[in-house]
């Protein structure tokens, strides 16, 4: 054995459990799917959480209610007292679990003690007001130092690190840059149009091909690095990510620079190409790997995982 593959093997990646899955049965990113993953000791959980009307928070990932639960209407002017009655969907079925709220799940993690970390990605489809932001932190509070609060919001986490500076946050960009994807996208979600290097951006940049790919990604790197709070982790698609590292431009070795953790999301261990996927961006030293099945992947990666 080389000495650069011995040392790939001494490398470890964190796997996080992509919406509490964990080989179980239950809706994703539910409570008892969440609480699941916790009793089976996963070290590391995402879960979706959903602004409410009345400051609530809900274990939801949908902006349209019937897209995820038996219920009608947009989440955005729903209140708990409307959400607490309704109840998942799974594989176009009704379950028979209630949507859960962040409290419950606060309350599962602090009853397991060897989970690391529960990332909560926040969906920012309603403004966290001064208020609403003060009770998030509040119900944050009994496990701060376990939590991690991730959005595609940057301008959501800037307002979480002026209030709470401790706080562990993540940072993805996909409103800014993205694949081009079959089917359509959904209204009003940016960016709107594909650019001259073949992937969703709206910025100017993206607007003719000024440049090699590896230039173009190095520029978008360095405007999004602006945007988001320093030393945050980054959450980035795989498949972009690969793309970068494919063109020339070292987007983990940057971000690693700058003092940045990167996961890559989200890895489908049964298919052999996001498997591949997954190996290529560990070699490029990637520090986590979202997945729909970590129990699944880890024997398929050559190195130390931890889930």
């Amino acid at each position: 054995m080389n000495t650069e593959t011995s040392e790939l093997r001494k490398r470890s990646v964190n796997l996080i459990h992509h919406a509490a899955n964990s080989g179980h049965t239950d809706p994703p990113g539910s409570l008892a799917a969440l609480k699941k993953c916790l009793t089976a000791s996963a070290a590391f959980v995402e879960i979706d959480i959903f602004p409410l009307a009345d400051g609530s928070f809900a274990l939801l990932h949908e902006r349209d209610l019937s897209q995820q639960t038996d219920g009608a209407g947009d989440a955005v002017r729903a209140t708990r007292q409307q959400v607490q009655q309704l109840h998942y969907q799974m594989n176009g079925l009704v379950s028979p679990e209630p949507v859960g709220f962040l409290e419950e799940a606060v309350a599962l993690l602090q009853n397991h003690l060897q989970t690391r970390r529960l990332q909560l990605d926040l969906k920012p489809f309603t403004p966290l007001t001064p208020p609403i932001l003060s009770r998030f932190l509040e119900i944050l509070a009994p496990v701060q130092d376990r939590v991690q609060v991730t959005s595609v919001a940057d301008w959501v986490l800037r307002a979480l690190r002026q209030a709470a500076p401790g706080l562990a946050l993540g940072f993805d960009p996909l409103l800014y840059l993205d694949l081009e994807e079959e089917g359509p996208r959904p209204e009003g979600i940016p960016p709107f149009r594909v650019g001259a290097y073949g992937l969703r951006d709206d910025h100017p940049l993206s607007a003719f091909q000024w440049g090699p790919l590896k230039d173009y990604f190095a520029a978008r790197a360095d405007a999004l690095l602006r945007q988001a709070p320093a030393g945050c982790e980054w959450f980035i698609r795989a498949e972009v990510l690969h793309q970068a590292v494919a063109s020339g431009f070292d987007w983990i070795g940057f971000l690693h620079q700058n003092g940045s953790t990167v996961d890559a999301w989200t890895i489908d261990p049964g298919n052999p190409a996001q498997v591949r996927l997954a190996q290529t961006l560990v070699e490029g030293r990637v520090d986590d790997l979202t997945a729909d099945s970590p129990a699944q992947l880890a024997p398929l990666l050559p190195f130390e995982s931890i889930h």
